[in-house]
């Protein structure tokens, strides 16, 4: 299933708007300055607006699952209708808001999150409970909710940033499969100013967030947990003027370790190799690489693949870097001990999106 709508449940009544949405000013009020100073290395970045969403997105479930329950209360005979839409929900989101509260007692210190989510629970019950009266609670909007729930335990009908972090946290351990589960943006370039004429189409996990590339050959960028997270994944096109390189010769390169002429100056080629995508043969090569922005020494590790189309060249690479505990970036070296905690979850991935390639005819 793409992440797209695909059916229309017409206008949902003011009230279902305020039930569906709370969580969001919720935890602004409730995280306090600094706690982000408290925060430990962890996979979501230990950020104001990441605890936040976070927290948001506890709040969202919350506000759901309480709906649920008032519309049985409310209406036996929709019960077992209400029921099966939150199972269908817990089954699509297996135990989100244990995960989502456990990143945030990882990201804020258990004592200090326990006390954010109380909060959240209490100022939803309370504002609810003034909210699902009797008199509000209609029938029509109990049986519009219970079809909603439906569409978002499919993946549809749910609100960002909710959506892209209610995926980022169930696919936290293994994100290639958000892409295998049918959760995924699709990307062509045909048309885009920076194609070189070259039309093909991708599909990247629908969690992360797109954004156009400053420098002339990338063509877009993605960044891993909607924007916020420290994954990135960037597809380049390059122009040979005329050069071209044919699988002969890109055998005798990987044969003979020239891959590496299109490595980064000073990276560290780690692993090398060919493989195919789209019956095309392509390069593909692990390197780690370390460098300084704004004083900070920051090490990189990349999966990389490489596609030659006539006289261009299609890049598609991948690098996983890391949070510090003060909220600065690193990323790890191979002679990190725990550096396949981050790398190795990113290698299936970029695998994932390379192998969903398909290069259009007339490219």
């Amino acid at each position: 299933m793409a992440f797209a709508v695909t059916r229309s449940l017409g206008a949902i009544p003011g009230l279902a708007a305020a039930a569906l949405t709370l969580g969001l000013g919720l935890s602004l009020c409730l995280i306090t300055p600094g706690a982000s100073a408290r925060a430990e290395a962890a996979q979501f970045r230990p950020t104001p607006k990441v605890i936040n969403t976070l927290s948001s997105t506890y709040g969202f479930v919350i506000a759901q699952d309480i709906t649920l329950s008032r519309i049985a209360e409310e209406y036996p005979g929709l019960a077992p209708d209400a029921e099966l839409a939150s199972a269908y929900f817990d089954n699509a989101f297996p135990n989100i808001t244990h995960r989502l509260a456990d990143n945030l007692a990882t990201l804020m210190g258990r004592e200090h999150a326990r006390e954010v989510l109380d909060g959240i629970r209490r100022q939803i019950k309370t504002q609810l409970d003034s909210q699902l009266t009797t008199d509000k609670l209609t029938s029509d909007f109990a049986a519009r909710f219970i079809e909603a729930i439906h569409l978002r335990a499919q993946g549809e009908y749910l609100p960002s940033p909710f959506k892209e972090f209610l995926l980022a946290t169930k696919y936290q351990i293994e994100p290639v499969y958000e892409l295998y589960d049918g959760y995924f943006q699709q990307f062509h370039t045909k048309g885009h100013p920076k194609s070189l004429g070259i039309s093909l189409a991708l599909h990247l996990p629908a969690s992360w967030s797109a954004a156009e590339g400053r420098l002339p050959h990338i063509v877009q960028k993605w960044q891993s947990q909607a924007g916020t997270g420290t994954d990135m994944i960037i597809l380049e096109i390059y122009d040979l003027h005329g050069e071209t390189v044919s699988d002969a010769q890109l055998k005798v390169m990987a044969a003979t370790d020239q891959l590496a002429q299109w490595a980064p100056i000073n990276s560290q080629m780690l692993d090398s190799g060919l493989t195919r995508v789209d019956h095309r043969q392509v390069y593909w090569f692990d390197i780690a690489m370390t460098q300084r922005h704004q004083g900070m020494p920051i090490t990189s590790q990349t999966r990389e693949y490489g596609l030659f189309l006539d006289d261009k060249l299609i890049r598609l690479h991948c690098t996983s870097y890391h949070p510090t505990a003060d909220g600065t970036t690193y990323a790890k070296a191979k002679t990190d001990l725990a550096v396949d905690d981050g790398f190795s979850e990113i290698k299936p991935l970029c695998e994932g999106v390379m192998g969903s390639l398909v290069v259009m005819e007339g490219s």
